[in-house]
């Protein structure tokens, strides 16, 4: 899974939906934590991912499988 795909799943996991649309963002909306997180449609990499996902206070090692690790 890409960057991006993975970044939207763990958002919805976390209870984030899609406020919007834009050219160059998706805005995800927390309406239980009032936070609001854009997330990059083009040029996401891995880095985008750890900085949103830092933003959103989620931890990527809990929630699921990390690639390369045993």
């Amino acid at each position: 899974m890409n960057p991006r795909k993975e970044t939207i799943a763990l958002l919805g996991k976390h209870g984030y939906i899609l406020a919007r649309h834009g050219s160059n963002h998706d805005i995800f909306f927390n309406p239980a934590t009032k936070v609001t997180i854009p997330v990059k449609r083009h040029d996401f990499d891995e880095d985008d991912m750890r900085y949103i996902l830092k933003e959103a206070k989620i931890d990527r090692n809990q929630t699921g499988k990390r690639k390369g690790s045993k």
